[in-house]
C-alpha cells in the first residue's frame, strides 16, 4: 500500500473536528482533597490501563458516546470521522478537551466503630456494607499477575534512577516512569518502540497493555481507607494531524484524557498546569508551573498516581535528636515507636518496616557505619530487598522487638530523566535520525524527537503517615533532519559578519561585529 493510502485511511483529526471531539469533563475527584485523617502520598505520572471495573470514558473516542450506546445510534461529528459530538463542560479545561476519563466509584471501607450506638453493634448492617466493600474490590482485581516480568525493568532502573543525586535528596517513582513509557511506546515504532520495550520487558504491545490493565487494577483504590488514584493525558496540538486509531488506542486501553490546543499557548499551559495539579493535589505546583507545552511541541504524555494512607498505628512518641548529614550535623525531631515486628539484616545494612492501612509497607534500610545509600544500590542483595517481596524474605530477618526511629522529611527533588533513560538503553526516540512517532502523526516534515523527559517527586513523612507526589512528563518536539553529516564547529570568539532575512531571504540586516561589549 503506498504512502498516500495509508494516510488516507486514517481518520485525521484537525481544527474544525476539535469542537465536535469536545466532551463533558468528569467531576473533579472529590475523595483526595477533602478528606482529612490519614496523611496522603501522591506519585505522579503514571500511565494505566484498565477494563471491566477500570475507568471509562466520559464519552469513546471511538465514535458513540454512552447515551447514544443506549439509544443503540452512534453519535459522531458532522465530517463523520467518528469524534463523538457530546456538549462541553465548564472549567480551563474545557475548550481543550476531546476525552476525559471517569473513574469506578468504591463501597466504602466499614469502620466498625461506625456500626455501634448505645453499647449495640448492628452486626447486619455492617455485614452488608463489608460485603459491598468486598465486592467493589474484587471488581478491581486484575486477572493477570503484572508483577511477573517487571523484576528485570526494575532491577536496571533503580540504580540509574537514583545515581547522581550527590549530597542532595531524591525521590522517584519506578511504577510511574514504567507507565509513562508504556505510554511512549504506543506511539513510537521501529528502533524507537524496540528499545522500549525491551526496558519494560515485554514481547509486544498486547503483552504491554495487559500488564498495564493489571496494574491500574491492582493499584486503584478509594475507598476511604486507602487512596490511590491514577490518571493519564495525552495533548496534542491544534495544527497538525494525528492518526486516529493511536490517539484511540490512548484514550481507551490506557484511559487517558485527550487534550487539543495551541502549543506554547499561555491558556493551554494554564489547562496542563491545572489538570496535573488537580491529580496531584497541588502537592507538586511549584515544580508543575515550570512545565510548559512549547511551540515546537508536537505531543506531550503526563500520567498521575495519587496515593493516601495511615499507619497502621501511629508513632507515639516525639523528641530532637541529632541527624548527621554529609555537610553538618543538624537538630531533627525524631517520631519513635517500639513494636514487635521483623527486622532485616543485610551486607551493609539494617531494615525494618511499618505498615500502612489498606496494606502497604515502608521500609526504612540503614547503611552500616562508613557506607552511603549510593553503595548499597550496587549490591544485589539490596537491590532485590526494594524492588520485590521474595527479595525481604530472602534477607535474613527475625521477629523482633523493634524500636524505630525516624525523622520527619520532606523530600523533594526533581529530575532529568534522560540521561538515566539512555544509560537503560533507550536512546532512539532522543536521535532525530532514529526517532520514529509515525504510529501518531505523520503530518511533520522534520522529524519527531523526545526533547524532554522530565520526573519530579516529593515525599514527607510524619506521626499519622505518608504524603507524596511525583510526576513524569514527556513531550516531543519537531526538530530539523540532521541526516549523515559531518560534525562541524563554529565559534565566533573573533570580529564576524551577520544577516538578518525576511521571509523571501532578502537581508533586512546586516553588519559586522568586532567588541560585543560596545
Amino acid at each position: 500500500m503506498k504512502s498516500d493510502d495509508i494516510y488516507n485511511a486514517v481518520t485525521d483529526l484537525r481544527d474544525d473536528q476539535i469542537q465536535a471531539g469536545e466532551q463533558k469533563l468528569r467531576p473533579a475527584r472529590p475523595a483526595y482533597f477533602r478528606r482529612l485523617g490519614a496523611i496522603a502520598a501522591v506519585l505522579a505520572v503514571v500511565i494505566l490501563a484498565g477494563a471491566g471495573a477500570g475507568p471509562r470514558l466520559v464519552a469513546s473516542l471511538r465514535g458513540q458516546d454512552p447515551a447514544a450506546q443506549n439509544a443503540g445510534q452512534a453519535n459522531t461529528d458532522p465530517a463523520g470521522n467518528g469524534w463523538p459530538n457530546s456538549p462541553v463542560g465548564g472549567g480551563s479545561l474545557t475548550p481543550y478537551s476531546l476525552a476525559q476519563a471517569s473513574y469506578p466509584k468504591m463501597a466504602p471501607y466499614p469502620n466498625e466503630m461506625d456500626y455501634e450506638k448505645d453499647g449495640r453493634f448492628d452486626s447486619e448492617a455492617y455485614d452488608a456494607a463489608r460485603a459491598a466493600w468486598t465486592e467493589s474490590r474484587r471488581a478491581l482485581s486484575p486477572e493477570t499477575d503484572y508483577t511477573v516480568g517487571l523484576d528485570a525493568y526494575l532491577r536496571s532502573a533503580v540504580p540509574a534512577l537514583m545515581t547522581g543525586a550527590g549530597e542532595e535528596n531524591r525521590a522517584v517513582s519506578p511504577l510511574n516512569i514504567y507507565m509513562a513509557l508504556a505510554m511512549l511506546a504506543e506511539t513510537t515504532a521501529g528502533e524507537s518502540r524496540q528499545e522500549l520495550l525491551e526496558l519494560l520487558n515485554v514481547s509486544d504491545l498486547p503483552a504491554l497493555r495487559e500488564r498495564c490493565k493489571a496494574l491500574w487494577q491492582s493499584n486503584y483504590c478509594d475507598d476511604g481507607r486507602l487512596t490511590s488514584l491514577l490518571a493519564a493525558s495525552l495533548w496534542l496540538r491544534d495544527d497538525m494531524r494525528y492518526h486516529r486509531d493511536t490517539v484511540a488506542t490512548l484514550a481507551s486501553d490506557y484511559y487517558s484524557s485527550v487534550f487539543n490546543g495551541k502549543m506554547g499557548d499561555a491558556a493551554y499551559n494554564e489547562a496542563l498546569h491545572n489538570w496535573m495539579n488537580e491529580q496531584t493535589g497541588g502537592l507538586l505546583a511549584d515544580q508543575i508551573q515550570g512545565i510548559n507545552l512549547e511551540p515546537q511541541t508536537v505531543l506531550a504524555l503526563v500520567t498521575t498516581i495519587y496515593y493516601k494512607a495511615a499507619w497502621v498505628d501511629e508513632f507515639w512518641k516525639t523528641e530532637s535528636k541529632t541527624f548527621h548529614s554529609p555537610a553538618a550535623a543538624q537538630t531533627c525531631e525524631f517520631m519513635k515507636q517500639t513494636d514487635i515486628s521483623e527486622f532485616y539484616r543485610g551486607d551493609g545494612f539494617a531494615a525494618a518496616g511499618k505498615d500502612l492501612l489498606g496494606g502497604g509497607t515502608m521500609y526504612f534500610l540503614l547503611p552500616d557505619e562508613g557506607l552511603t545509600p549510593e553503595d548499597l544500590l550496587g549490591r544485589e542483595e539490596v537491590l532485590s530487598f526494594l524492588t520485590d517481596e521474595a527479595g525481604r524474605e530472602s534477607t535474613s530477618h527475625q521477629r523482633s522487638f523493634v524500636t524505630l526511629e525516624v525523622p520527619k522529611f520532606d523530600v523533594n527533588s526533581q529530575l532529568n530523566l534522560r540521561d538515566s533513560l539512555n544509560a537503560l538503553g533507550i536512546e532512539a526516540v532522543f536521535n532525530g535520525a532514529r526517532a520514529d512517532f509515525s504510529p501518531l502523526t505523520g503530518s511533520v516534515d522534520s522529524p519527531i524527537v523526545l526533547t524532554r523527559a522530565q520526573h519530579g517527586a516529593r515525599l514527607m513523612v510524619d506521626e499519622k503517615g505518608v504524603t507524596g507526589a511525583a510526576y513524569t512528563f514527556l513531550a516531543a518536539d519537531g526538530v530539523a533532519e540532521p541526516g549523515e553529516l559531518e560534525e562541524v564547529e563554529l565559534t565566533l570568539d573573533r570580529p564576524f559578519l551577520f544577516v538578518v532575512t525576511n521571509h523571501e531571504g532578502l537581508p533586512l540586516f546586516l553588519g559586522t561585529v568586532r567588541n560585543p561589549t560596545t
